[in-house]
């Protein structure tokens, strides 16, 4: 494998396809405005929001693989295991979760995105796939809270936990996990949502080509359409649980919860180093989301695959982030070790730069999978894809250049510190009266 990557990336750029890429940037960025007034007037929003579209399994560049990982995970060596699960202090989880409970992102930080979206040339994206995106969201509120109708099967959990899976699985749902409810997860503003015990955790692969060509208006919209995908399927299980007699109660993309420590719980992967669940398959190449539900399903355990090992060894990420973003060690955080980003610097570049993720495009196992990475590792001492173009190399759009390994592009104060833009890291409570960025 190794001696097939020391070429350069066949998602490079040709120098005329940068220069349309850059115009498309500088387009993006004069639209920005007026695309976010018109995203977020209810009119012209909703207008977009209901028109007809091809649905994303119809769009090859943007659809999902659809299909279920079923591939064996290779065990990592010794020196690469860590830990399973979330390394925590129970203590000093459950002392933050009391001082200072946990707030939607969209509502703690409502007039910090007021302010910084009108400069966003995510926008372009976010309203050329409004309706793939909203659509599904709206079929999904109103299917919500439906009850249902007959009393539970009687069968046993391992047997109904076989045939959820089963079922997600026939849904073209990448992988499928089981884990307790936890309060300590749910944003503030939707306690009580929950209907069950149990947390049913989904994850969507993401179209891989679109994701090479990170950053870019297309990979953004391959991301928003894997959430509209996910959704679907989502609202398709939780319809299949209440024919078994139980209540399932399916949150939208945007999410009521923190779902990475659920799917880590789940066994679904494991904590990166930039910040993402890096899955054995796909990296952190898909898309989260969860059900709730009373269904009595047996519990997964969460699995060392060796991520955190690979993290310690690869930093690719952490190198190649253009503003430094990343730390290059995990630290605790609210009794959780993690390695925690620098949300300052990471959001005002990422709404700026279609939506940025170099973290995700440069992360070997995104881009060949844990098994072929584990495999030259254990063969050369040497992770896979490092130092290469084929892995680090990327076209940005800010200058129509491209970069490659030891290169990251200049970024203005313009971009860190736009006009008015004042986000507060250490904010636990939304301001007095503060509706959400998306009310």
């Amino acid at each position: 494998m190794a001696d097939k990557i020391t070429s350069a990336s066949p998602y490079r750029r040709s120098p005329r396809q940068r220069r349309l890429q850059r115009l498309g940037h500088r387009i993006a960025e004069r639209l920005a405005p007026q695309l976010f007034a018109i995203a977020m007037n209810p009119r012209w929003g909703g207008l977009l929001s209901r028109r007809p579209y091809l649905p994303t399994r119809a769009i090859r560049r943007l659809r999902s693989p659809a299909r279920a990982w079923t591939e064996p995970v290779p065990a990592p060596p010794e020196e690469l295991r860590t830990v399973p699960g979330i390394r925590l202090d129970p203590k000093a989880q459950q002392l933050a979760f009391e001082q200072a409970p946990l707030h939607d992102f969209f509502r703690l930080h409502a007039d910090t995105l007021r302010t910084l979206m009108p400069k966003a040339t995510i926008m372009a994206p976010h309203v050329t796939t409004l309706a793939r995106v909203e659509t599904p969201t709206e079929n999904l509120k109103e299917r919500q809270d439906i009850e249902p109708t007959r009393p539970p099967v009687l069968v046993a959990p391992t047997k109904l936990t076989a045939q959820l899976k089963k079922k997600a699985a026939e849904l073209g749902i990448s992988a499928c996990g089981v884990a307790v409810h936890d309060p300590k997860y749910t944003f503030a503003e939707y306690v009580g949502n929950a209907v069950g015990d149990r947390v049913v955790i989904c994850i969507q692969e993401q179209n891989f080509d679109a994701t090479q060509r990170i950053p870019s208006h297309r990979s953004e919209e391959a991301a928003l359409s894997t959430y509209g995908e996910l959704e679907d399927r989502l609202v398709s299980l939780a319809e299949w649980l209440r024919a078994q007699g139980y209540r399932a109660r399916p949150e939208t993309y945007l999410s009521e919860s923190m779902v990475i420590p659920y799917a880590v719980a789940a066994g679904l992967g494991q904590l990166g180093l930039n910040g993402q669940l890096l899955t054995p398959y796909a990296g952190s190449r898909c898309r989260i989301n969860i059900l709730t539900t009373d269904a009595p399903l047996d519990v997964d355990e969460p699995v060392d695959y060796g991520l955190e090992g690979v993290c310690d060894r690869c930093q690719i990420c952490v190198r190649r982030c253009p503003v430094g973003a990343i730390p290059n060690r995990r630290k605790e955080s609210r009794g959780v070790t993690k390695a925690k980003l620098n949300t300052k610097r990471c959001l005002p570049l990422m709404v700026q730069s279609s939506g940025c993720s170099i973290c995700m495009k440069t992360c070997p196992v995104q881009r060949y999978g844990l098994a072929d990475v584990l495999a030259e590792y254990e063969r050369s001492g040497r992770i896979l894809g490092k130092d290469t173009d084929d892995l680090e190399g990327f076209d940005w759009p800010m200058d129509g250049r491209h970069y490659g390994p030891g290169e990251k592009p200049h970024i203005p104060e313009s971009v860190t510190q736009p006009p008015s833009f004042a986000f507060d890291p250490d904010r636990t409570t939304p301001p007095e009266g503060q509706s959400s960025f998306l009310s």
